[in-house]
């Protein structure tokens, strides 16, 4: 099974339509130009379907860049 991360950067990039290798640890909406409001939607319910948790309006204000995404993900996981 792939590890958490690598999937979070696979759907990242599919979402943001950007090469796999631009999808870094601290990769935001300051370096990924498709990242902006519908972006957002769209990577939140890609994430949301991929790994079966719902995110509230709260965890989405936190989820600035790759790393805190990751971090985020496996909160979830672990709940």
């Amino acid at each position: 099974m792939p590890k958490i991360e690598d999937k979070i950067r696979e759907i990242m990039a599919l979402v943001f339509e950007v090469p796999l290798a631009d999808i870094q640890e601290d990769s935001s909406p300051d370096d990924i130009h498709a990242w902006d409001s519908i972006g957002t939607i769209n990577l939140l319910t890609a994430l949301e379907e991929e790994f079966n948790v719902e995110f509230e309006e709260e965890d989405v204000l936190e989820m600035l860049n790759f790393q805190l995404i990751k971090i985020k993900i496996e909160e979830k996981l672990e709940a």
